[in-house]
């Protein structure tokens, strides 16, 4: 029983044992919006941009046979992304008489499944999906009546990812990976989703204080919200957990409901650092209870 007891505590230890890569970045670029609610007018500017991205794949543990005491670890084909993004811009229109601004956070859940390759390998293939779920604003200073528009949305994403691995110079590999370089590509694509946005003519008084309800939660496709992003970002590493990062980032945010149209265009020369958090550590208690496990029976 004891023995039956001490597999159970190691084989929950290899559960949850999760090595994950994250990073931050900030980048600056152009805004181009449109929002037929409060203007007809195109408006155009510069804007700011916070990135955060962290993935987690699971592993396995495959005992070995050569007596050296450590454990194979494998990586499971399946990961988990979480991505937030935050967009804050100030443009103006054609004639520089008002001003439109806007703050956007988007928060992207992502599950994917290796398809080419493996994370370690030269080539690396994922494909999969995202959850996409908006909260932002734009405010025309010039409008006196509807001055603002809520931006609130949910949808649901294809995506993919593919990742290439190189050394940036010729020679002898670094002890710590200093000179390892990736080169990764992200595109997410529509498909389905939720949207709110009053109708054409409905004041947000109507909305929210007299219960006007005019399909104010609509539904979207790839039709009504053709809502593209794309990542393109150069890293490479300078030391055995740090890995800086240069790149950008292509988010087409469009939505066409109620009779109203709206798009967020933003372009985003990115720079950031890149760390690998390694909890295989954990792994290293399976050695001890494969020792305490033999021990003698009490």
């Amino acid at each position: 029983m004891m023995r039956a007891a001490l597999a159970l505590i190691t084989y929950s230890f290899s559960l949850i044992t999760s090595p994950a890569q994250s990073f931050v970045q900030i980048g600056s670029g152009p805004t181009d919006i449109l929002d037929t609610y409060l203007s007809q007018e195109k408006f155009k500017g510069t804007g700011m941009t916070f990135l955060s991205l962290s993935e987690h794949r699971g592993v396995r543990i495959i005992d070995t046979q050569d007596g050296d005491g450590k454990p194979v670890i494998q990586r499971r084909l399946w990961s988990t992304i979480v991505q937030n993004q935050v967009h804050l811009s100030l443009t103006e229109d054609r004639d520089a008489n008002k001003s439109m601004m806007e703050g956007t956070y988007n928060l992207y859940l992502g599950r994917y499944r290796s398809i080419i390759g493996a994370p370690s390998e030269k080539f690396h293939v994922q494909a999969g999906g995202l959850a996409n779920a908006t909260l932002g604003f734009l405010y025309n200073t010039r409008n006196g009546n509807n001055p603002a528009q809520a931006r609130i949305g949910l949808q649901l994403m294809p995506s993919a990812v593919g990742t290439w691995n190189f050394r940036l110079f010729k020679g002898k590999s670094s002890p710590s990976g200093t000179g390892q370089a990736s080169l990764r590509y992200e595109l997410d694509v529509p498909l389905v989703g939720l949207a709110f946005s009053p109708n054409y003519g409905q004041s947000y008084y109507e909305i929210f204080a007299k219960d006007n309800y005019d399909h104010n939660v609509v539904p979207t496709t790839f039709v009504s919200a053709p809502t593209f992003r794309q990542q393109l970002t150069l890293s490479c590493r300078v030391s055995h957990r740090l890995t800086l990062q240069l790149g950008y980032l292509g988010d087409y945010q469009q939505l066409q409901v109620n009779n109203l149209k709206q798009h967020v265009y933003t372009h985003r020369l990115m720079i950031g650092v890149a760390k690998e958090l390694d909890f295989s550590g954990l792994t290293s208690i399976r050695p001890i209870v494969r020792a305490l496990s033999r021990s003698p029976r009490l």
